[in-house]
């Protein structure tokens, strides 16, 4: 059955192990792993005598910086995760924290407005404490008089 050869690389900085590609006719792709220390493995004297040693250096080099590119992408796929999980997490918070009677019926639109815009959690508690002690002063104030 007839096959081609793809993707030769290095698969080792020692440059002792070769991985490539064999495409076959009916569609089948096979990955092959070949040392060359079994110097008489007929896909090794292929891949020898089909590609140069500058083709298995680009293509090593090409391999390279696809896992590198792969590498970051799942890298930034995990923080736009956390960064989506962050932003879930706050807005919660901040609902929790406008279902507290005193906070959503106080008339301070100054802090309820520094709850809404803030951008973390802590900095949302932070300001709703101080629109609950601006209330209990309120309420102080009123049963005082």
């Amino acid at each position: 059955m007839k096959r081609t050869i793809a993707n030769p690389h290095w698969i080792n900085n020692a440059r002792t192990v070769i991985s490539a590609e064999f495409h076959y006719d009916d569609g089948r792709v096979a990955q092959a792993t070949i040392s060359e220390s079994d110097v008489t493995n007929p896909d090794l004297v292929e891949i020898k005598a089909k590609f140069t040693d500058e083709q298995l250096e680009a293509n090593t080099r090409k391999k390279i910086q696809e896992i590198n590119a792969e590498r970051d992408r799942k890298h930034q796929e995990e923080l736009a995760k956390q960064q989506r999980k962050q932003q879930e997490e706050l807005f919660a918070a901040k609902l929790k924290i406008f279902e507290i009677d005193s906070i959503k019926n106080s008339d301070n639109r100054q802090l309820k407005s520094k709850i809404r815009k803030s951008k973390s959690d802590v900095e949302a508690m932070a300001w709703a404490s101080a629109l609950l002690l601006d209330v209990a002063q309120k309420e102080a104030a009123n049963t005082s008089e």
